[in-house]
């Protein structure tokens, strides 16, 4: 494991995951999905994890969004 904090290496394989999995996505036109970073939790120090596409979900549209906003807030103030 990388300890309390990702080492260096941990940090750029980390954003090279993040790159390589945002490539994934608009070549195979997945953006619509959600990524998550997956830490595996290996010994090796310069492993900070990877991500996962997860297609099984879809990112809410913008009036989704607004909807899901508007009905918290007056959650909220009840």
């Amino acid at each position: 494991m990388a300890g309390k904090f990702l080492s260096r290496g941990a940090l750029v394989h980390l954003i090279k995951s993040q790159e390589r999995t945002n490539a994934i996505q608009k070549r195979d036109r997945l953006t619509q999905h959600p990524v998550r970073t997956t830490v595996c939790g290996c010994s090796d120090p310069d492993c900070g994890g990877w991500h996962t596409i997860l297609t099984e979900k879809n990112v809410p549209t913008e009036d989704e969004c607004r909807s899901i906003l508007q009905h918290e807030k007056a959650k909220r103030k009840a």
